[in-house]
């Protein structure tokens, strides 16, 4: 992880992502479904990456399951089951195997409104306090 926290803004991944599911050509059949996958799985990890780098840096040495599954303090037990089991959808659609198809687009869509939901989720958590502390 990056102390830059401009590499860690998940937003730029979601929007190719969107781009990919909105704009479909013939030139990239075949090859969007995975790397609308792999956007969409990339813009959940920078999002909890840039958590992470806000509020116990030391979490950058943890694989990605454990940094996802470590959420729940913060998001609540449901929320970070919801962000693990989203990012490892995301994962296995990302790995090309011979007996599977690769994801619908209507697969595409709900993952990408879902990783969407837990970035903003993850960013309310994580944003300052904008309170002055009580004395």
């Amino acid at each position: 992880m990056s102390s830059d926290s401009s590499l860690l803004d998940p937003a730029p991944a979601l929007d190719h992502a969107d781009q990919l599911l909105r704009g479909i050509d013939a030139g990239t059949a075949g090859l969007w479904p995975r790397t609308a996958a792999r956007l969409t799985r990339l813009a959940v990890e920078r999002a909890a990456d840039l958590y992470w780098s806000r509020t116990r840096p030391e979490m950058a040495a943890c694989p990605t399951t454990m940094r996802i599954l470590m959420l729940e303090a913060a998001l609540g037990r449901s929320a970070a089951r919801q962000a693990f089991l989203l990012w490892s959808r995301l994962s296995d659609a990302t790995h090309v195997h011979p007996y599977e198809l690769a994801p619908t687009v209507s697969e595409l869509r709900n993952w990408h409104q879902e990783a969407t939901h837990f970035v903003i989720q993850l960013a309310a958590v994580a944003a300052p306090s904008t309170r002055s502390p009580t004395v």
